[in-house]
């Protein structure tokens, strides 16, 4: 059986690697033309309302997305179950390749804004937002038995068949919860906030209830 290797995940993700980078030079380089306090929070109607030192508006996205990537790339050595991960080494991949990107993606965003252009980061994060969420749940079924990517709670980490039932279901919630986000777009900025989280929070509950009545159906039998 193949085994998780971070140099061979390393070679994989190199273009990664340039990205990240790629964006923090850029960062740098249109320094200059930066307000010494960025925008860098945004409420739901889209308006700024948190600034921090250009430096760190700069910085911290990357940094971020780096330390996710990187924290995501050891996971699998230390897992319990590493000897899963191989099982949906692509699915785990496609993860990691989504969250980099989105918040590649609103760096970009926050760079535009601090720099003049009529950017509408309400509704372009709630895009965002919900192709990720679509992407996961799309994928959720097939992620395999582990003790740090999917859903995890007592029952599912518990049992392996309550792990794959859970994430059936998960799957279809949050693809339905990514494509309710995205559908919000066309909404007035209150209502998609409220109808984003009701979405995101239903579904988690629901998978987290799921996961414990059929693991306490599996051991009434």
């Amino acid at each position: 059986m193949p085994k998780y290797r971070i140099k061979t995940e390393l070679k994989k993700d190199w273009y990664l690697l340039v990205l990240i980078a790629a964006v923090l030079i850029f960062g740098l380089l249109i320094a200059p033309a930066l307000p010494e306090y960025m925008a860098t929070h945004w409420n739901i109607h889209g308006e700024a309302d948190g600034y921090s030192p250009r430096l760190s508006g700069i910085l911290m996205l990357p940094l971020f997305a780096l330390g996710i990537y990187l924290m995501m790339l050891v996971l699998p050595v230390i897992d319990p179950r590493r000897e899963n991960y191989p099982n949906f080494i692509k699915v785990y991949r496609v993860f990691r390749i989504a969250l980099v990107l989105f918040m590649l993606g609103l760096q970009l965003l926050s760079l535009g804004y601090n720099l003049g252009f009529p950017i509408q980061i309400d509704r372009i994060v709630i895009l965002g937002l919900g192709l990720l969420f679509t992407i996961m749940g799309k994928f959720f079924p097939q992620i395999k038995h582990n003790y740090f990517v999917g859903i995890r709670t007592p029952w599912t980490l518990a049992s392996e068949e309550v792990w794959v039932k859970t994430h059936q279901l998960g799957g279809k919630l949050f693809m339905g919860s990514g494509l309710i986000i995205i559908l919000s777009f066309f909404l007035p900025a209150r209502l998609r906030f409220w109808l984003t989280m009701v979405s995101l929070i239903g579904g988690s509950l629901i998978t987290v209830v799921y996961s414990y009545l059929i693991y306490r159906r599996q051991n009434n039998q």
